[in-house]
């Protein structure tokens, strides 16, 4: 069994003078350094993966990598990469040469390859890092015992929020904020020289499973992080008691949270006719009640993190920009937002104007964010809200903003059976999927079907037109037919090749 999770990487445990005596050099994934290490283990045995759970550091001394092919090589680093491990290090003495193919497999996977260019006892480096990841063990421990009784008095003393955040900065030497979900400050206290906001470690404040406030935690240099990192894991539970005594929910707040919860019964179309009714109208009377008067436009906006709790402050400020009207939850790791607009507005350029301040706002790098096209009935923002979230995960770091309309059919191919979809694209596309260069064609195909000219789709594909001439005589050789009929067929043939293409990209 491994010791609890640790503070130690592999920059450190290289820089451990037990491991540092065999004078490391890294081949691959420098850009790991920075992994934390679980536990460190001796193997020579290529199928060790099934028996890590992830965070070792593997020592060999590599005899048996002298004695395998290039394909079980690359087999071992997939393996272990797959299994989460930290990193390989092998000795050169033993070894001679560190095999090119383990070397080409790691750099290709970013996975941490050292090479150890001394021998030393792996007993040794085992007890000694070892060692210091129990050491860590166990002042995590005395730091989380602290957090807990320090917080536990307060509450005892009935303390509130601003006396157990002062009583936080404190203990751990850092400057603290908790935020609502909106954004807006509930409490804060502060230390000189805390770093800027955007190095904070930011934990979520839960109830009920809904996220109604954040903690953010900014250290100043010095702080021991496993102090920081024990207010994050243990100080959540105690504020969210302190949110709930002394800020209950207001009025608002219940209607909020019901919009939300309707939304949730909205989404399920399999309901009778007579209970969606109902929980339309209960909809519109929350709503209401939270000041959203009727006739405006609203847009569904979702987000979420990839690296980390949700940071929403900024996000919160650009959606309520020009003073717009916003209701936002967040729960299950997303931030949900009803964004409405003045009805008199034209609905074709709201969700493209919302798209544009988002880029040029300051967000969180590890935000992604997903926008839906705007509708004036409340009861449609369910799927609305559900199409967003699909761009929101599609969204990369530099399109981390996404439009709901551009991933229709991703998001559709998510609710449809694939079983379904394989023999639907096998019935109309046949030999298309199977050609040489069966990508390439679909693509051409998918392509002229969205421009509407072949001119138009050579120029977007970067290809001549007499490329482009010969790529769709190959497709309807294939397919046995012309693309040109205003026939059904012609319209299955379009809609096939958008799934195949989006299939094809998301993998």
């Amino acid at each position: 069994m491994l010791p609890p999770q640790s503070t130690l990487t592999l920059r450190d445990v290289l820089d451990d003078p037990a491991l540092f005596a065999a004078r490391p050099q890294v081949l691959a994934g420098w850009d790991r350094l920075d992994t934390e290490i679980r536990w460190v283990h001796t193997s020579e045995v290529l199928d060790i993966a099934e028996l890590l759970s992830g965070g070792e550091l593997l020592l060999v001394a590599g005899v048996i990598l002298g004695d395998s092919t290039a394909a079980q090589l690359r087999a071992y680093v997939d393996s272990l990469a797959d299994a989460g491990a930290a990193g390989l290090a092998v000795e050169r003495p033993r070894v001679g040469t560190i095999p090119a193919a383990l070397v080409e497999r790691a750099g290709a996977r970013v996975f941490p390859l050292i090479e150890l260019t001394e021998v030393v006892r792996f007993v040794e480096v085992t007890r000694a890092v070892n060692s210091r990841l129990v050491n860590e063990s166990v002042r995590a421990l005395h730091f989380n015992d602290e957090v807990t009784h320090l917080l536990a008095g307060v509450l005892a003393a009935q303390g509130d929020l601003d006396d157990m955040v002062a009583a936080l900065r404190d203990l751990s030497g850092c400057s603290l904020v908790v935020r609502s979900a909106s954004g807006a400050v509930l409490a804060s206290a502060e230390v000189d020289g805390a770093r800027p906001r955007g190095y904070a470690h930011v934990a979520a404040i839960e109830s009920a499973g809904v996220t109604i406030a954040t903690l953010e935690v900014l250290p100043r240099a010095g702080v021991d992080l496993q102090m920081v990192t024990a207010v994050c894991r243990r100080a959540p539970e105690s504020l969210a008691l302190a949110l709930l005594r002394w800020r209950p929910l207001t009025r608002s707040d219940q209607h909020l949270r019901e919009v939300f919860r309707l939304l949730m019964l909205a989404e399920d179309t399999s309901r009778p006719p007579a209970l969606r009714a109902d929980t339309q109208a209960a909809l519109r009377r929350a709503t209401g009640e939270l000041g959203f008067a009727p006739g405006g436009w609203y847009v569904a906006v979702v987000a979420l993190s990839v690296d980390g709790p949700l940071q929403v402050a900024e996000l919160a400020a650009a959606l309520h920009r020009d003073d717009r009207p916003v209701l936002s939850e967040i729960r299950d790791g997303r931030h949900r937002s009803i964004v409405r607009f003045d009805g008199r507005r034209e609905a074709g350029t709201l969700a493209d104007e919302l798209v544009a301040q988002l880029y040029s706002s300051p967000l969180p790098r590890a935000l992604r964010i997903g926008v839906a096209e705007p509708t004036r009935e409340l009861p449609a923002l369910a799927e609305a809200m559900s199409v967003a979230a699909t761009a929101a995960h599609l969204a990369t770091e530099t399109e981390f903003v996404g439009l709901a309309r551009d991933v229709a059919i991703d998001h559709l191919l998510t609710q449809l059976d694939a079983s379904a979809v394989d023999r639907f694209l096998q019935a109309v596309l046949g030999p298309l999927l199977t050609t040489e260069r069966s990508t390439e064609l679909v693509a051409t195909l998918a392509m002229l079907f969205r421009t509407g000219s072949r001119v138009a789709a050579a120029k977007e594909l970067n290809i001549h037109r007499q490329t482009m001439y010969q790529r769709l005589h190959r497709i309807e050789t294939l397919l046995g037919r012309s693309i040109h009929d205003a026939s059904g067929s012609t319209g299955a043939l379009a809609v096939a090749v958008e799934l195949a293409t989006v299939r094809r990209r998301l993998g």
